[in-house]
């Protein structure tokens, strides 16, 4: 008999997971992961947010915070406005295309949600969720104090 690892079987539902998404968000969107998660932070985040909080976020660089944002305010997601404190600085701000997504993309996450805990009994759920905060735990602790809540900036940009 195979060992089961749970990092595998995380990775992998994962993946599985994101290929339903992307897959959904790219046929009706023609919106990129990377651009989705910009604008579900910027969402979150509503009030000033601005192009280095989501390069502080997303552990990337400038230049490709600048490019990703320059391809979202072409193609009608975002606009950046100016602050009134300081001229350089623009804040963004999600156009209703963007916020549109927004809607659809919550859609779709319950409707995912739905069909991956199909079968699946409340006991059993919470049992899952009582284990994964567990392996989060673990895991925290691997990293250390000092790191357990940010994320390591020192890896790869994930390829867009």
């Amino acid at each position: 008999m195979l060992k089961r690892e749970v990092t595998f079987t995380v990775r992998s539902l994962s993946n599985g997971i994101h290929r339903l998404m992307d897959s959904s968000i790219a046929k009706d969107w023609r919106i990129t992961p990377m651009q989705g998660r910009f604008i579900g932070f910027i969402r979150r985040h509503q009030g000033d947010v601005f192009q280095r909080d989501l390069e502080a976020e997303f552990c990337i660089r400038r230049s490709t915070a600048s490019a990703i944002l320059q391809t979202m305010e072409r193609d009608g997601l975002i606009r950046r406005e100016a602050v009134p404190q300081d001229a350089r600085l623009k804040k963004l701000v999600l156009t209703p295309k963007a916020e549109a997504f927004s809607a659809f993309f919550h859609q779709e996450l319950t409707r995912v949600e739905a069909l991956i805990t199909s079968g699946i009994s409340a006991e059993e759920l919470d049992c899952f969720f009582r284990t994964a905060e567990k392996l989060d735990h673990n895991l925290s602790a691997c990293v250390g104090e000092n790191d357990a809540n940010r994320h390591d900036c020192n890896i790869e940009e994930e390829k867009e």
